[in-house]
């Protein structure tokens, strides 16, 4: 059974908080290359420590942080094998890409 909580459109402000982390924006950027993904291989590709306890802790933050706090705010649904982006996630790529591209604009502007 898929976990997701609230699936409603998260707000600018939780998306910016969400963001933030690291971790959340690589579970993000790795969901965007490819629309699911195994949990235990999304672990793999977070932490490049070869330490079983360092994988251990990745995916605790996984189970317990990192992916409810993404599945509560609509950007994916996962359940104990796989983690799978959903419509909401690729609209905030793409909205953080346009904001990118201002960003680079503005830059060259000055």
């Amino acid at each position: 059974m898929a976990v997701t909580t609230n699936p409603e459109h998260a707000n600018r402000e939780t998306t910016f908080d969400l963001l933030s982390n690291p971790v959340r924006e690589a579970i993000i950027s790795a969901l965007h290359e490819s629309e699911t993904v195994e949990r235990e291989r999304l672990a793999e590709r977070l932490t490049t420590d070869t330490d079983e306890g360092a994988r251990r802790r990745t995916r605790i933050a996984l189970h317990h942080n990192h992916l409810p706090r993404l599945a509560d705010a609509g950007l994916l649904v996962y359940d104990g094998e796989t983690v799978t982006a959903t419509s909401r996630l690729e609209t905030v790529v793409d909205r953080v890409a346009a904001l990118d591209e201002t960003d680079d604009s503005l830059t060259r502007a000055e």
